[in-house]
């Protein structure tokens, strides 16, 4: 049996595998992660394995508890109501400001993004997609310019995946090209109140499909990794 792997690329080949399975939902939330499995699957030591599960916590799509190990995040009904008006409300009030402030370059950069991300979702790639989707909300975040709200964003933007009841793997609750489309002209408009009705609106219904989402499938942890470890 080959020793067990330490290094960068180990690490970046688990957390993107790990990552990859719980946006496809193929791990579901509130499944254990156990660090000898993970260092099997991978070939990995220990040290690596918690170096992973550490960026994975920080990110908050992993849950650290003490004498419980490692979970994967199963935020509650509440907490998902919570969490979208907070992001509701700061968000709304960021595509304001972006529609006053954004340069023409920028503008444009946030069209050409959409389009990509639509592409993917039309060519049925929804891994990329649902990608995608997520990092529309982070480049508006980072277009404020403002790198202490950036990372509070950051946090609530990672977090959304993660919730509601999890889904059938079918569902486009990660957003959706077209009203991120409509944000995005709100903005070159330089039509800060409808971007902000816009990004509102984008985001309730972010929070209907979350909360009535299809109950995921379970997989083991072997069966979710093992396919991107092959």
């Amino acid at each position: 049996m080959p020793a067990p792997r330490n290094g960068r690329a180990t690490e970046e080949r688990m957390f993107s595998a790990i990552v990859d399975a719980i946006l496809d939902q193929r791990l579901a939330p509130g499944t254990k992660l156990k660090e000898r499995e993970l260092g099997e699957i991978f070939g990995a030591s220990r040290a690596s394995v918690r170096t992973v599960l550490g960026r994975l916590g920080h990110s908050l799509l992993v849950e650290l508890r003490p004498n419980r190990g490692a979970i994967i995040a199963n935020p509650s009904v509440q907490e998902t109501r919570d969490l979208l008006e907070a992001r509701r409300m700061l968000e709304s009030a960021l595509v304001q400001r972006l529609a006053r402030t954004l340069g023409a370059k920028d503008i444009a950069a946030l069209r050409r993004f959409v389009a990509e991300e639509k592409r993917a979702y039309d060519r049925g790639n929804l891994k990329k997609g649902k990608r995608l989707s997520i990092r529309f909300h982070k480049l508006l975040s980072e277009a404020a310019g403002n790198a202490t709200l950036d990372r509070f964003m950051e946090h609530l933007i990672c977090r959304t995946p993660l919730l509601g009841n999890g889904g059938n793997g079918s569902s486009r609750a990660y957003c959706g090209a077209d009203e991120h489309g409509e944000i995005v002209e709100a903005i070159a408009r330089r039509d800060g109140a409808g971007a902000a009705r816009r990004m509102s609106e984008h985001l309730s219904h972010l929070e209907q499909a979350l909360l009535h989402e299809d109950t995921p499938s379970v997989k083991s942890v072997g069966e979710a990794l093992r396919a991107e470890v092959n």
